[in-house]
């Protein structure tokens, strides 16, 4: 058994990793094997649900007749996660990694019961800001537990061990999503969350002992220094950037993908899975470019390459082919999985132990803010330009509602004509409708890149590698 000691004053003043690692006084008992383990578990629940929930989107809007609703399906699971994260964070620097982070799986998992069991669209929005409360505790506690437990040189691989678990779960969720939505019902999407929640309590329970003495709890209290620099200014605005251009790959594209080229849904979620192995392999080699290279300009490079894929994004339409948007998927996954990586072991690498839980909470409130106003500026925008495209085409009263539901939905209820224009030839308005609307929304995933781009041309020089002087607050 390996172990992880906590900083003593000395390691305080200087937050080198390095340094910290070295003359400490025991706080962690940490089987290393098991709690990579655990930890691949638990990025793989929360992996699932997004993967799940994405791809059966379409069928809940069509049986909860919610599509203008959609967007908050997303945004209330992503706003509750923000405003947890930081909160979970600073607990967990408080009173300890393991602690917060069972009690953020155990909300996660209530949430995700609740949500299966939903009958509307309102009691399913309201559930999954339960769950979604639960989530903030996964991501930002199990990078902060990485940090912890491994030095940069080897954290790399770590980190690429867990970032192929969304190859994992992009694999096997869209099967599974596939088959518990055409075979079962859509609500067996969450309560398949439950038994891979189960097993990663049950191992990180055994994989990982802390402990936390009453006088180092009172010493981090008050201690907020060096929690807002330059880089982590610029890092934090990227990474929020870059995950508001990401809905549109993370939500949209499965709409895209069904309702525009008429693919089915498993088609769809497994036309995303290059995506999460080119992830997994930026993840795996970002580590040793940030010890070897300028991270400023890693950034960059990871900016440019999402530049190129954002401005291929909105050559997309009715007409592309099924090959060509799988490629550019894949090299999706190079940008903002470099982008996001890059800026995750920044801050990892900013702090010492003693904050590093609150940096990185403060760091996930971020980017989930990054994703919940880029869900809802997306559905805001994609709702408009629905409503003014059906009126300029003559149809004034198409109610978003039923947009996508089976049987008739919208044609139905508006009849005679206006039902052999949305359903005529050419795959009908509606088809045209989601086309342009979609195609508005890659328009401003690349503005949003070209941002993040900018910013990353002004941030500081980052050598992670190196000796530093330290750097003085923002």
């Amino acid at each position: 058994m390996s172990s992880l000691r906590e900083p003593g004053e000395q390691c305080l003043r200087n937050p080198r990793p390095s340094r910290i690692l070295e003359g400490m006084t025991d706080t962690f008992s940490i089987k290393k094997g098991p709690l990579v383990i655990a930890l691949m578990t638990v990025v793989f629940l929360a992996a699932m649900e997004i993967t799940i929930t994405v791809l059966a989107a379409p069928a809940i809007t069509r049986q909860l007749a919610g599509f203008d609703l959609m967007s908050f399906m997303f945004s209330s699971y992503l706003l509750a996660g923000a405003v947890t994260t930081p909160v979970f964070g600073r607990l967990a620097d408080l009173y300890g990694r393991k602690r917060m982070l069972s009690l953020g799986i155990v909300i996660f998992l209530v949430g995700s019961a609740l949500c299966g069991a939903a009958q509307s669209m309102a009691m399913l929005i309201a559930f999954r800001t339960i769950q979604g409360a639960g989530a903030g505790s996964i991501f930002t506690l199990a990078y902060t537990i990485v940090g912890d437990a491994f030095p940069i040189e080897s954290r790399a691989a770590i980190m690429g061990a867990m970032s192929s678990v969304w190859g994992i779960a992009g694999f096997i969720g869209p099967v599974i999503g596939g088959f518990l939505i055409e075979g079962l019902s859509w609500h067996w999407v969450f309560f398949i969350n439950i038994p891979f929640g189960v097993a990663g309590l049950a191992i990180l329970k055994f994989s990982l002992t802390e402990n936390f003495c009453r006088e180092t709890r009172q010493k981090r209290r008050a201690d907020w220094s060096g929690l807002v620099t330059r880089t982590i200014v610029f890092v934090n605005a990227i990474a929020f950037l870059a995950c508001a251009a990401m809905q549109g790959i993370d939500v949209y594209i499965a709409l895209y993908l069904q309702n525009v080229l008429g693919y089915s849904a498993m088609i769809a979620g497994l036309a995303v899975l290059p995506m999460c192995f080119s992830w997994g392999f930026v993840s795996y080699i970002m580590g040793k470019l940030l010890t070897r290279f300028n991270g400023k300009v890693v950034v960059i490079l990871a900016g440019v390459v999402q530049l190129a894929c954002a401005a291929l994004f909105v050559t997309l339409d009715a007409s592309s082919g099924l090959p060509f948007v799988v490629v550019l998927i894949f090299l999706t996954g190079f940008g903002l999985g470099g982008l996001i990586t890059a800026t995750t072991i920044i801050i990892q690498e900013s702090v010492g132990y003693d904050k590093r839980g609150t940096a990185m909470g403060i760091s996930s409130f971020v980017k989930t803010m990054g994703q919940t106003v880029g869900i809802a500026v997306l559905g805001m925008m994609l709702n408009m330009r629905l409503v003014s495209f059906f009126a300029e085409a003559g149809l004034v009263g198409v109610d978003l509602d039923g947009l996508l539901q089976e049987g008739g939905g919208v044609a139905d209820a508006l009849g005679g004509a206006a039902a052999s224009a949305l359903a005529g030839p050419g795959g009908g308005l509606v088809v045209q409708a989601l086309d342009t609307g979609i195609n508005l929304l890659f328009w401003i995933m690349l503005a949003a890149t070209a941002a993040l781009l900018a910013l990353a041309l002004f941030m500081p020089n980052i050598y992670l590698g190196k000796e530093t002087e330290e750097e003085a607050p923002a």
